[in-house]
């Protein structure tokens, strides 16, 4: 069995599945048509964020379907601005005016999220819905007007890829201090994979990217988060060995030489392990990419606490048994050791097991070059 810690260190919580936005990369398959039947309660909240505190998980994030679709949010966040764990707001921004920007002035959230997924409307819009930017650049300003910690989040996919940079270049020139760039993530209305970024259009502009940073041309501290977990992510190895530039790993702080001779291989998968996500209803699962998927479900809040959920579901302890040896198809037989096999909710939406083969991964077997 893996090692796990004896708590999670990483939750989310989503407050409601409602949207005012219907992404078509959405993993929890949020919109304007989802039902707020069920969704957890203040009470029920806050008794989750007092239960979070006294076992002391370090950070705990609040998401949705779009959070401040709830009249009641900003109770709720007073609720969470109760407790010690960091805590972190995710948001379109589309929905903050002067008044929510106010009430959030008045507590202490350590980061607000924004999602900002292209450098102009085009891009930020197709995916988004029309006028999506331009009230997400607003919430933003009313955000900065009251100081408060505003960071953005950029969804990586096929949509905006060739606009990253320009991106990042308008986070300069926003003021921001901190970019996350999300790699989307097969799972809920992104099932498919239809709109991951294929490598035609991710090498060259990663490549650019690396170079950049190298330079030291943006302000912006950033960091790109794919959903595999791996020491090295597979979307920064392999555009960097393409070209030949794998010295570029060390601009994103990694030192290819000490995985190199590595015998012994790890799932990665933190979901179980270090994480965990709760959905607006009470569920459980490992992780925020998870939700929705029946046969994930470790439990639920509204009848276990999160520390019996956590010692004791059959589901995470499913996670916690996984071996690296266990995995099938191209996992199975690549030689790169600096990888834990992917994501396994990609796995499973793509492969059709959680123990199957990210096949969103680049890597590609000889004998299917070959062919």
């Amino acid at each position: 069995m893996r090692g796990y810690y004896y708590k999670p260190i990483l939750v989310d919580v989503c407050v409601t599945n409602r949207c005012n936005l219907n992404c078509d990369y959405c993993s929890a398959e949020s919109g304007p048509f989802a039902s707020k039947k069920g969704e957890l309660t203040i009470q029920k909240l806050s008794e989750l964020f007092q239960e979070m505190d006294k076992i002391k998980v370090p950070r705990v994030a609040l998401t949705g379907g779009e959070p401040f679709i709830r009249e009641d949010i900003i109770e709720i966040l007073y609720e969470f601005d109760k407790y010690n764990f960091t805590k972190v707001l995710n948001t379109n921004g589309n929905l903050i005016r002067d008044k929510q920007a106010l009430a959030l002035s008045k507590l202490n959230l350590d980061r607000i999220c924004v999602t900002l997924d292209g450098s102009n409307p085009e891009v930020h819009d197709s995916s988004r819905g029309k006028g999506s930017f331009k009230k997400a650049i607003e919430g933003i300003r009313q955000l900065q007007k009251y100081n408060l910690p505003v960071s953005t989040l950029f969804t990586l996919g096929k949509h905006n890829v060739n606009d990253l940079i320009n991106t990042i270049k308008l986070n300069d020139k926003l003021n921001i201090n901190f970019m996350s760039v999300m790699v989307i993530c097969p799972t809920g209305r992104a099932n498919d994979g239809s709109v991951l970024a294929d490598k035609e259009n991710w090498y060259p502009v990663f490549l650019e990217l690396s170079e950049r940073i190298k330079n030291k041309e943006f302000k912006v501290n950033f960091k790109i988060v794919p959903p595999n977990e791996s020491d090295i992510f597979w979307t920064h190895y392999f555009p960097l060995e393409y070209y030949n530039r794998l010295d570029l790993l060390q601009v994103w702080g990694v030192e290819l030489e000490s995985y190199k001779n590595r015998v012994d291989r790890d799932i990665s998968c933190q979901a179980g392990i270090k994480a965990c996500s709760i959905s607006h209803k009470g569920d459980v699962y490992g992780c925020d990419l998870m939700n929705g998927i029946d046969e994930l479900v470790a439990g639920n809040i509204n009848e276990s606490n999160l520390m019996e959920i956590w010692n004791n579901s059959s589901v995470f302890r499913k996670f916690r048994e996984m071996n690296f040896n266990d995995l099938s198809g191209k996992c199975s037989i690549c030689p790169h050791t600096w990888c834990g096999g992917g994501c396994r909710c990609s796995a499973l939406e793509l492969d059709g097991s959680l123990l199957g083969s990210d096949s969103s991964c680049f890597y590609k077997p000889m004998e299917e070059i070959q062919c």
